[in-house]
């Protein structure tokens, strides 16, 4: 039997179910967005085969919460267990767009693009942990962290005029064994637990796992993809669990008491992950700035589990940062009955080497049907700047008419999330000096 009183079993299950919730959630999405069938949805495809998300969402589009209107995706997972895979990548001709590589436990370890390799045509062998073959001349080595991988590519899109030209850079990318062999595109030994409902969202096939089935699936996942070698501290508390790297968890150890302080150590943990979304970012004028420890999380397990439940993928912040609105200039919540206006001065308008945009979402972060069809505004688009080089953008549901009607993002019933998105932001945007300015209701 476990040698621990019921509630340090909680205890230790509400840290240990944090810890794993990102490897278990990915393992999952990957089972999902990976089986058989002829779904089109972003990021879904075959084994080491790319998927590519060819036009923006519409309105009724609901596979993917919080959708873009500034990039196309191109998405795979790959499964290095047989050796190396080639990505490559061709000239964009300047063309912004970054290529993240994930590991299992969710730190985007690698992002080819723009901003780190440039944009010419490049080759990126992408090697599991402990490959030691040659790398062919011209070829740039990237040593990945577990043997399972997820590419998130990202291509800016100038809207459905430039649709053309970025499916040809689409078309350009290539995946491949070293001597230029198609990958293996067999789905790989599962070690979920047997029955899992494929056809169910991710995070509610996880979230529906009892307390014994999830511990005893991380255990199985852990001994398949290397913890980081700072994970020493976390993994020796867990060891008094039975979850020992290399070993099956056994869920007979534990009596019915035991047993039952699991499930509470399971649901303590998910509450605590819904609680830290709201409360890790910086909030500056009703902005919140998830600037820090993002997409490489070292030993913020928390933090890591929080941004698993809203935003799986997440970028380095060097990529790209998403200040969400959380309140108005007075400190209330933000909702489509009411028109507002968020004023920039010159000097305050977004710092980016790439571009920027404001997005509108309904309460679930989906775009909402309106008149003009409009889901975002940005950089890019024939914005109505002042005299002086400000610029005022507005939202709500009432058209501000004239040339304000450029600067207009109508806006559903109900709560808004308004999702500001900078790519490339310049070092202000991230250590604080430049916050978005308040959005403001007007009379």
């Amino acid at each position: 039997m476990i040698a621990l009183s019921p509630d340090e079993v909680a205890a230790r299950a509400a840290e240990a179910y944090t810890y794993f919730y990102p490897l278990v959630t990915m393992d999952v999405t990957r089972s999902v967005f990976t089986q058989p069938g002829d779904s089109t949805a972003i990021g879904r495809g075959r084994t080491n085969t790319l998927a590519h998300a060819r036009a923006f969402p519409d309105a009724d589009f609901r596979a993917v919460v919080a959708p873009n209107f500034d990039t196309l995706y191109s998405s795979a997972w790959l499964d290095l267990s047989d050796g190396p895979i080639v990505l490559d990548v061709p000239d964009s001709g300047g063309r912004y767009y970054l290529l993240p590589l994930l590991d299992m436990w969710t730190n985007a370890f690698a992002v080819p693009g723009k901003r780190t390799t440039g944009t010419a045509a490049g080759r990126f062998l992408i090697a599991p942990p402990g490959w030691d073959g040659e790398v062919p001349d011209g070829t740039t080595r990237i040593d990945a962290p577990t043997a399972h991988v997820w590419l998130i590519g990202r291509v800016q899109t100038n809207g459905p005029s430039d649709y053309a030209a970025v499916r040809e850079f689409q078309d350009g990318l290539r995946l491949s064994g070293p001597e230029g062999e198609q990958p293996s595109t067999a789905l790989p030994v599962s070690v979920a637990p047997d029955g899992l409902d494929l056809s169910r969202e991710p995070l509610a096939i996880v979230n529906g796992l009892t307390a014994v089935e999830f511990f005893g699936y991380a255990a199985r996942l852990l001994a398949v993809h290397a913890p980081q070698a700072t994970d020493f501290s976390a993994l020796a508390r867990l060891a008094s669990l039975g979850i020992v790297r290399g070993e099956d968890f056994d869920g007979s150890v534990f009596d019915d008491d035991q047993r039952a302080a699991l499930e509470r150590g399971a649901e303590d943990a998910r509450q605590r992950h819904h609680r830290a979304i709201s409360t890790m970012a910086r909030i500056a004028n009703g902005w919140a700035m998830n600037t820090d420890s993002m997409g490489v999380y070292g030993d913020f397990y928390l933090k890591r589990a929080a941004v698993t439940v809203v935003g799986l993928g997440a970028n380095q912040p060097e990529d790209a940062i998403y200040p969400i609105a959380v309140a108005d200039s007075a400190g209330r919540p933000i909702v489509g009955e009411r028109d507002y206006v968020q004023h920039f001065e010159r000097d305050q308008l977004p710092p980016v080497d790439a571009f920027w945009s404001v997005t509108m979402y309904d309460q679930d972060s989906f775009q909402a049907p309106n008149p003009l069809d409009r889901f975002a505004l940005g950089d890019r688009d024939l914005l109505h700047y002042g005299d002086d080089g400000s610029l005022d953008l507005y939202y709500g549901p009432t058209d501000p008419g004239g040339t304000k009607t450029a600067n207009w993002l109508p806006a559903p019933a109900g709560p808004l999330r308004i999702i500001m998105r900078l790519y490339a932001p310049r070092p202000e945007a991230l250590d604080g000096r430049w916050n978005p300015p308040p959005i403001a209701e007007t009379r």
